[in-house]
Order: C-alpha cells, then sequence, then structure tokens
C-alpha cells in the first residue's frame, strides 16, 4: 500500500506539472496550434455531415483538392474504438495540450520503474522525457498525432521489458496495449522509428540469451510478443490498410512519370527515384551536424527562426544607433541552422546530458552500448543530407524509409534513450560499491566532457562557427549591413548565453552527484530530489521559451475561421457543388479555404500524388496566367472585366468546376467552368502517364478526353462520339460520399465528372445497375453513358477498409480484457511486476 500511495503521488505530481504547464487552457484560452486549425478547415465538411446525418459513414472529403480520401485526418461513422477509452484517462480535460505530455511522464515513469525499482529517479527520468523540448514544440504546432506516437513509446519498452525479465503474462499484455495505442495514434513516421529501435533491442535480448543458452526463453519470449503484435495490430487494422492504400496514391508513392534530367546522377543523367518521395523534398529538414548540440546547449544555432532579442541586442543598439524606434522585444532571423526555419531546437537538457555521459562510465552492464548505439543511429539518421553517403543508401534500400520527411524527428529515439540511460546510471550510482575516488573521478569526466563543451564555446565560439546560414543569403539582401552584422553579433551572444546557462545546470548536477558519492549516500534520497527539481527547472525554462503564456489566445479556434466579405457571397450560391479557388491564402498550403467551401486547394501531406502533379505542371501556370491579367485591374468591375478573357486560358481549373475565384478578397465568378458533369465529342488514349499529362497541356477538356490506353476494357472500341446538342447532365444531389447525376440523352455518349478519379472505393451505378467507369484527363472520372433518361451515382464504398473497421472495433474490446485479465492475475499471484 506504501508503494501504491507514492506512485500515486508520482502521477499526481505529473498530473499537476501538465495542468500547470498548459494553466492558461485551463482559464477559457485556447492554444493557437497551426495544424489544429488546419484540421478544423479540413474536417469541417464530415464533422458536420455526421452531426446532420446519424450513423452516416465516409472516409471521402470533397473540401481539400477537389476531393480526396479522408483516412488521414477524419472519417465518420465507424465502429467504435474501445482503447480509446485509456487514451482518455490522459486527456485531463485537454486531449490537443495536457494529453500527449500527462500521458508521455506516466508511461515513461512506468518503464523507469521498472528498469530501476527507484521512484525518485523514475519521476527524474519521466521528467526527462516529458518535457524535452521537442515535446511542447510539436504540441504548439498542433502536431497531436505525434505527440502522443511519442507519448506512448515508453509503454512498449516496458512491455519488453517485462517479456525479457520473464513475466510472459504481464510482458504480453502490456506490450500489446502499448503497441496498439503507439499505432492508434496513427503517426507512421514515429512508429516506424520505435519499430526500428525495438528491433536493435529485441536482437540485443536475443544474443545476449543465446549466449546464456536460453532457448527456451527465446521460444517463449518470442512467441509472446508476436502474439503481443498481432494482438495489438487487429484493432488497428483499417488504419494500416487505408495507410497503406495512400502510401501508393499519394505522395507517399512513387510516380508514374518518368524521372527528370539531374545533374546529382552522373551515370545516366536521371535523377534516381525512389518508392517514396522526392529525396530532395524528403531530407529538407536534416539536422546539422554540429546543431547536434542543442541537446546540451539549446541555443545552439539561434533557437527558432523567429527569435526573441532584448532591448540590449546587438540589434537594438544597432536600431537606435540609426535612429529607429526600439521596443521591449524584437523579433528577427536568429536561426541559423542547416533547416529553412525551425520552431525551435531539440534540447534534452544540460542536467540529463550530464547524467547521460556519467552513465555510460559507471554502468557495468554491457547492454548499455546496445541502447547507446541505437541513440548515436537515429542521430545519424536525423543528418539526413548532412550525411548523405549513409542517409541515401537507407532513403533507395530500407523499406518504407523513403515514405517520411524531416529526418530532424528521428532524435525523437536519441530523446527517448538519453533520460533512460542517465535514469539507469543513477540506479547504477546507488548500487554501485567501488571505491568513492573511482566514482568521483567518473564524476569529474563527465563533468569535463560536458561542462568542457560548454566552457569552450562560452569562451571562444568563433573559433567553431562563422553564425551564418545558407539560407541567410536572400534574407541578408532584404536588410542593411549594419542589421545583419548586429545580427551575427546577437546569435553569437545567443550561443554564449546558454552555453554558459548549461554550464551552471551541469555544475549543479556534478556537484550534488559529487556529494552523495561514497561516504554521503545517506542523503541520497534528499539529492535525489534535487536532481529532479534541477532537471524540471532546466527542461521547463527552455520549453516556456517556445510554448508559453503568450501562445494561448482568448478566442476559440472556430472564430480564427470567420468568413470574409468574399465568402459570405460564394456561400449565397446554393447549388449543390461547386469549387473555390482562394488566391488570397497559401493555396495549396491552407485548409482555411474548405472550411467553408469546397477548395481546388487545401491542406495534407497525404494530398494524391496525380493530383499534385496537377498543380505543378497545370495548375500553377494557370494561376500565374490569372495573376498576370488582373495585377492592371484597379478597381474591382475592371477585375471582371479581366475575367473572361483570363478564364478562357484555364481549361484546367474550368474543368475542376472553379466556379469562384478568391483574388485579393475579391470574389470573382468564373462563368466558363464546366459545371459538375459534361459531354464530351472525342477521346484520345495515350501510351503512358508522360503522354496524358503532355496531352492535358494541349486538349480543350470541354470537348476532348484524353485517357490512359490501360483503361481499354471500360474505353471499349468508341474513338468517337455522335453529337447531341440537346443531352444534358446534372448533379442533383451531393453528399460527401454519394453523388447523384440525371442524365437525359438522345444517343450514346461520353460523359465526364469533374470528380477526382479513385479506384479504391468508389463505386458507379446506372439506375441501380453496377457500370464501369475509368479515369480521364489525368485526375477525374468518365463513364459511357446509354441514350435515354438515367439516374448516375457514385457511393464511395470501400469494403477492404469497412469490413477491418468493424474487425478493429472487436479487437480492441478484446485487448482490454486481455489487460484487464492480467492485472488481475498479477494480482492474484501476489507477485511484484518490477523486479
Amino acid at each position: 500500500m506504501k508503494q501504491i500511495t507514492l506512485h500515486a503521488v508520482a502521477i499526481a505530481i505529473f498530473a499537476a506539472l501538465s495542468m500547470l504547464y498548459f494553466k492558461p487552457s485551463y482559464e477559457g484560452k485556447t492554444l493557437q496550434q497551426g495544424d489544429i486549425s488546419q484540421w478544423k478547415g479540413m474536417s469541417k465538411e464530415l464533422n458536420d455531415y455526421a452531426k446532420n446525418n446519424p450513423g452516416a459513414r465516409s472516409a471521402w472529403s470533397g473540401t481539400m483538392f477537389s476531393g480526396m480520401p479522408s483516412y488521414n485526418f477524419i472519417t465518420v461513422g465507424d465502429p467504435p474504438d474501445y482503447t480509446y477509452n485509456i487514451q482518455r484517462i490522459f486527456h485531463l480535460g485537454k486531449a490537443e495540450e495536457t494529453g500527449p505530455i500527462f500521458a508521455c511522464l506516466v508511461c515513461a515513469y512506468i518503464f523507469l520503474f521498472l528498469l530501476t525499482g527507484n521512484i525518485t529517479i523514475s519521476i527524474l527520468g519521466a521528467v526527462g522525457c516529458g518535457f524535452a523540448s521537442y515535446n511542447p514544440i510539436i504540441l504548439h504546432a498542433g502536431h497531436v498525432t505525434k505527440a502522443w506516437a511519442i507519448a506512448f513509446m515508453p509503454l512498449v519498452l516496458s512491455g519488453m521489458l517485462l517479456v525479457f525479465r520473464k513475466k510472459i503474462i504481464q510482458g504480453g499484455a502490456l506490450l500489446a496495449l502499448g503497441l496498439t495505442m503507439e499505432l492508434g495514434a496513427n503517426h507512421i513516421q514515429i512508429t516506424y522509428y520505435l519499430a526500428i529501435a525495438c528491433a536493435l533491442i529485441y536482437v540485443a535480448w536475443l544474443v545476449n540469451s543465446i549466449r546464456k543458452k536460453e532457448y527456451g526463453i527465446i521460444a517463449k519470449g518470442t512467441a509472446v510478443m508476436v502474439a503481443a503484435l498481432i494482438l495489438a495490430v487487429a484493432p488497428r487494422l483499417p488504419a494500416m490498410y487505408s495507410n497503406l492504400e495512400m502510401s501508393r496514391t499519394s505522395l507517399r508513392g512513387p510516380s508514374e512519370l518518368t524521372a527528370q534530367p539531374s545533374p546529382d546522377n552522373n551515370n545516366d543523367n536521371k535523377a534516381k527515384l525512389s518508392s517514396g518521395l522526392d529525396r530532395d523534398y524528403a531530407f529538407t529538414w536534416s539536422y546539422g551536424k554540429s546543431e547536434t548540440l542543442s541537446m546540451l546547449i539549446p541555443n545552439i544555432h539561434g533557437g527558432e527562426s523567429g527569435g526573441t532579442l532584448g532591448k540590449n541586442s546587438h540589434i537594438a543598439q544597432a536600431l537606435k544607433a540609426n535612429g529607429q524606434r526600439v521596443g521591449k522585444e524584437i523579433i528577427s532571423y536568429t536561426y541559423w541552422g542547416d533547416k529553412p526555419f525551425t520552431s525551435g531546437p531539440v534540447y534534452a537538457g544540460a542536467v540529463i546530458c550530464f547524467l547521460f555521459v556519467l552513465a555510460m562510465l559507471v554502468i557495468g552492464n554491457k547492454n548499455k552500448w546496445w541502447l547507446f548505439s541505437i541513440a548515436v543511429l537515429f542521430v545519424l539518421l536525423s543528418w539526413g543530407k548532412n550525411l548523405a553517403w549513409f542517409n541515401d543508401f537507407l532513403f533507395y534500400n530500407l523499406p518504407m524509409y523513403s515514405k517520411f520527411r524531416t529526418p530532424e524527428m528521428s532524435l525523437v529515439i536519441t530523446t527517448l534513450l538519453t533520460p533512460i540511460i542517465a535514469a539507469w546510471g543513477l540506479k547504477s550510482l546507488l548500487d554501485n560499491n567501488s571505491p568513492p575516488e573511482k566514482i568521483r573521478k567518473q564524476i569529474l569526466i563527465s563533468l569535463g566532457i560536458t561542462g568542457g563543451i560548454c566552457l569552450i564555446l562560452r569562451l571562444a565560439p568563433g573559433l567553431f562557427f562563422n553564425f551564418e546560414s545558407e539560407y541567410d543569403r536572400q534574407f541578408s539582401s532584404q536588410v542593411p549591413e549594419w542589421y545583419y552584422t548586429a545580427l551575427i553579433s546577437d546569435r553569437m551572444e545567443l550561443l554564449k548565453s546558454d552555453a554558459l546557462r548549461s554550464l551552471v545546470f551541469i555544475l549543479l548536477a556534478a556537484a550534488t552527484v559529487y556529494f552523495v558519492a561514497g561516504k554521503n549516500r545517506k542523503y541520497a534520497k534528499h539529492s535525489l530530489i534535487f536532481l529532479a527539481i534541477l532537471t524540471l527547472v532546466d527542461l521547463w525554462t527552455v520549453d516556456k521559451r517556445y510554448l508559453n503564456d503568450s501562445s494561448f489566445e482568448k478566442k476559440k479556434t472556430e472564430q480564427t475561421f470567420e468568413p470574409s466579405t468574399a465568402d459570405k457571397i460564394i456561400l449565397e450560391d446554393k447549388t449543390p457543388s461547386y469549387r473555390v479557388l482562394n488566391l488570397t491564402v497559401n493555396t495549396f498550403n491552407d485548409a482555411s479555404t474548405s472550411y467553408f467551401h469546397k477548395s481546388i486547394g487545401g491542406y495534407s501531406a497525404a494530398k494524391l500524388r496525380r493530383y499534385q502533379e496537377l498543380v505543378d505542371s497545370c495548375i500553377r501556370p494557370e494561376i500565374s496566367l490569372i495573376d498576370r491579367t488582373f495585377q492592371s485591374a484597379r478597381t474591382v468591375d475592371e477585375l471582371i472585366a479581366l475575367s473572361n478573357n483570363a478564364f478562357d486560358k484555364t481549361p484546367i481549373i474550368n474543368m475542376l468546376n472553379g466556379k469562384y475565384i478568391i483574388y485579393k478578397e475579391v470574389p470573382i465568378e468564373n462563368r466558363n467552368a464546366f459545371g459538375n458533369a459534361w459531354f464530351v465529342n472525342s477521346l484520345q488514349t495515350v501510351d503512358n502517364a508522360d503522354e496524358e499529362l503532355a496531352a492535358m497541356k494541349k486538349i480543350n477538356p470541354k470537348t476532348t478526353a484524353v485517357a490512359d490506353k490501360r483503361f481499354k476494357n471500360e474505353i471499349g472500341e468508341t474513338s468517337s462520339i455522335a453529337t447531341d446538342s440537346t443531352a444534358t447532365i446534372s448533379l442533383m444531389e451531393y453528399r460527401p460520399e454519394h453523388l447523384t447525376y440525371i442524365s437525359k440523352t438522345s444517343t450514346e455518349q461520353l460523359a465526364v465528372f469533374s470528380e477526382i478519379y479513385y479506384k479504391p472505393g468508389w463505386k458507379s451505378f446506372i439506375d441501380g445497375q453496377p457500370a464501369p467507369h475509368f479515369r480521364v484527363n489525368w485526375i477525374l472520372r468518365a463513364m459511357h453513358v446509354p441514350a435515354g433518361e438515367h439516374k448516375i451515382e457514385f457511393l464511395f464504398e470501400p469494403d477492404t477498409y469497412n469490413m477491418l473497421a468493424k474487425t478493429g472495433s472487436w479487437a480492441s474490446l478484446l485487448v482490454i480484457v486481455l489487460v484487464v485479465g492480467a492485472g488481475v492475475f498479477s494480482f492474484r499471484k501476489g507477485k511484484p511486476v518490477s523486479r
């Protein structure tokens, strides 16, 4: 009961810390998370649809990129996932803010207590995991799924640890729970990194067990872990299936276009193609080699891109000297690392880094080198293009690796293992029977390494850095030379200041550990509490640079989507379905338009690859033409007068039914838009994707359709279509997953629908009978329509996904039952779960 009480106190501390950090949330304020605001726009249509149509199901959104699968951001009407109730335990009333931090603290605590058996050390290590700077930074950005995936990583390791310690039932149940929660977060890249780490940890256990000739344990432990994996995967089958499907059709999948000429490959002058993302795009956010020291010194490369400088900064003095007014704070481009921009560094903590180095010296167990090697491996992965020979090999050869971007994300494994090893080291230090002189020597070595780096960079940073970035070129050309010179000086001062700050924390930590080493171990408990507080203060104060009270606003997220005058005018059009091209925002990286309209643009890293290729090759040039045409207009009337001429030359926007274009907050009706469907006079077939995309720049899609020859079975023998000037086809009812048209023709016609072709899920019917449709014009649907009056329907019914959703719901309930059963078994057996 005493131990249970202490565990409860630890959890209460974590809850209090989480709620205190996000205190403004409990005062009626809202954290303005960029990605959450985008998600509100992306999901508005389906949320409203579910609200107004109870029981309706849909996994298709008509408001994003002219229509796309919504698996990656919302599905409605799916059977319940019972494991979500476990996640809700951690919400503390604020799922998108407090929840992931609290969950990470608790899950890390569970693992560390199983590892060390010491509550205070476990609290210290959990603080190191939960408040590593990457966590609040991504929460501020709204990367909530990523934060949840990070939070449940220690729970997975807990299950493995119990299995390794021959606690088969408890370990298997906890591993199944941890894995299913991890997979449920649905952030594949984080889970992918965790899978690599777990595989390497398993190999370490396997090697050790083989050396001990524990073959029976290997068989039993492996079987239990495989069973746990299968059980964990079962509730996640629908999400895993949809991710697999999207990996083939979205930007994560390969292009059908041939490689473009590139100087990067001298052998055949062709850019090497991956099976996923473009290599340069995937490696854009690569962590710099020297930037890795941000784990020890947060401002090693200037912190965040829009860093804050005080009134005593060099820039402030330079502004005053040039007669400009200076406020209390100045925002400037303080970051000078290898990325285009950043919201903040990956800071593990000066105290944690010192304890990590010390741990590597005092831990006698050779398994430490496995964990150390894994931590280093993920540092190498984070370097991306900055370690090209290594990461290029993985990018083109490691399965699925090319599906992911932002290599710096791999540091989540390093910042998980660093406090784990640090906590393990503290436990080893307490259990160490080595002479005090040896222990203190190890402490001094650790101090010399970590503190020495800080001291050198404090005293002579100019010996190692010039404080300039390749991305400074454009910025430096836009500001006076004196401003840029002052900025360089401020970047140096930021480094020096944080180097001193980290040095102070390291000295305090070293002095504390040095004090209790050897003869003074009776003060160990008090020293550990002090170290835990020191760790918290160290991380908390850095975290607050990037997510603090000023990050919260009184208005709710929904209030950020106030309709503009242009939106209100467009919304007066009650036509069942049309699209809007908003040129007042970052069209293809913004979901605010999708909150009110069906948008030609949107916001998604998993948009369909074919759609993106059409954007790059055809839509962007048409947007440029519109902009050039409208630039001369001085009034709204002049804009409208110029619009007809402009929209005569935008066939792709017209075929996407871009009925309204918002230009400088002015809604302009495009009377040339083709509508929801139309009949064409001819159909051209081409041999491959290159020819198809090239044809899109030549044909008039109002009268001619172009199709790949792979659809010859659906196309049939038709080479020309008899013109019927009286033929009509109209959209009668629009629902995200169900479109209904009425056609009237005197002869058979070929209808083109201004809807995105997506083979997995969309079914077509004429008068209730299945009828084939095929892809034309690169991304649209088409079908042969017989003479007469007919009802044409498109239904989005992804049968495999729907079947797996039902299976997953029952499987999630099974996971809950087995976990509860394992808990009851442990309780009745009366044996502690930890060693």
